[in-house]
């Protein structure tokens, strides 16, 4: 439920913010509610009206930092959508705010539950994605009926995530480049 009083909505954002800033700074452990109440000047009762416990903020935290990869036209075929697909997941991961969040989320992830439910649910969303487009290859006889949605999404993005994580690379041309290693290891027929 998004608040209307401007004011809540400010104080939300507050908390919000220091709490990113914090976990990115110190990692989930660094995220205490007197370091967020310090760092965004709200008082803790102010905190505890919008959050029940330290972990729903956590949780808060992620909803509002994990990143949507955009749907694809699934009309042209799948060679057009696996590249349009790579090319927003590039474009996702580039983001500057993406690269400097996503350590510390990977780090939340491990140590609070309802993190890591929330990531699950993320990461079938992204596979349900990606499982449509694999769909139209096996359609099309370009990819085999067995294949692994999650195996091809590792071979797929692992690349992008390494170039992330190392803070070094062109991420468009990565993706080019995992969608031709990809499409070769299945040759087109004829």
């Amino acid at each position: 439920m998004t608040p209307t009083d401007p004011r809540i909505a400010r104080s939300r954002a507050k908390v919000l913010d220091a709490a990113t800033a914090l976990l990115v700074e110190s990692g989930p452990r660094g995220v205490t509610v007197d370091a967020v109440c310090d760092r965004s000047g709200v008082a803790k009762s102010t905190l505890y009206r919008h959050w029940e416990s330290r972990e729903d903020l956590l949780v808060e935290v992620l909803k509002c930092n994990i990143p949507e990869v955009r749907d694809v036209d699934l009309v042209d075929g799948f060679e057009p959508a696996l590249r349009a697909h790579m090319a927003n997941v590039a474009d996702t991961f580039a983001d500057p705010e993406w690269s400097r969040i996503m350590p510390a989320l990977f780090m939340l992830k491990n140590q609070v539950l309802e993190v890591d439910e929330l990531t699950q649910d993320d990461r079938e969303h992204k596979l349900g994605q990606l499982a449509q487009i694999l769909r139209l290859g096996v359609d099309e006889g370009r990819l085999p009926a067995d294949l692994d949605t999650a195996s091809a999404a590792a071979t797929l993005f692992g690349p992008l995530m390494f170039v992330t994580l190392v803070g070094e690379g062109d991420l468009a041309r990565v993706a080019e480049f995992a969608v031709e290693r990809f499409l070769a290891s299945y040759p087109a027929p004829g």
